[in-house]
């Protein structure tokens, strides 16, 4: 008589345990790949981002002009920064129209501004247009987000002495600063650090 031959019910159960352990692990493995690679890929994003903010500032303040804003009889310096401590920072300046010429009598002109605000998530950074280089009082911009959760966004002006000033202008200054330096962080805390030359 011939013997039937097969695995036993404890050996398919140790089979079953060892399958289950490998395949746990290799989900693990899978999932671990698989966050790690969505992290990198929302941290590309980030540096993206930030650089593409630096690209704009740097491209709408090289063509900044000396020429004053006016907001109904009021009249504005060409260059005004204003810093408050941890809360709010704000750079608002005239501008040659991008791709024309940037000579003050011939340039298309627009006023513009770069505005941090402190808030829960960290801090937001936004881009302000008027419709008009001048404007009446209390005329509101069109606002567009750049960048959220930017813990620290400062600006620095270099005055004709070679002091570094956070607020612009100051008394018998030019209407311009000589350069501007940029701080901004993220939520993680790495300062990024950029030196913009204007004359």
């Amino acid at each position: 008589m011939k013997m039937l031959c097969g695995f036993t019910l404890i050996e398919t159960l140790i089979a079953l345990m060892i399958f289950s352990v490998i395949s746990v692990l290799a989900y693990r493995a899978t999932n671990s790949l698989s966050d790690g690679e969505l992290r990198l890929t929302q941290e590309a994003a980030h540096w993206r981002a930030i650089e593409q903010v630096f690209t704009r500032i740097e491209a709408d303040v090289r063509q900044a002009l000396p020429r004053p804003l006016l907001e109904g009889k009021n009249t504005l310096p060409p260059w005004l920064g204003k810093h408050e401590q941890q809360h709010r920072v704000e750079l608002q300046f005239a501008r040659a129209a991008s791709g024309l010429a940037t000579t003050v009598g011939a340039a298309r002109r627009q006023r513009m501004a770069y505005v941090w605000q402190k808030n829960e998530n960290g801090g937001t950074l936004e881009l302000l247009y008027w419709t008009a280089f001048d404007n009446a009082p209390n005329t509101q911009p069109q606002r567009y987000l750049l960048l959220d959760g930017v813990a620290l966004f400062k600006l620095e002006y270099l005055t004709q002495d070679g002091d570094w000033i956070d607020e612009w202008p100051r008394l018998g200054e030019a209407a311009l600063p000589r350069a501007m330096r940029i701080q901004l962080a993220g939520a993680d805390g790495a300062v990024i650090e950029r030196l913009l030359v204007l004359q």
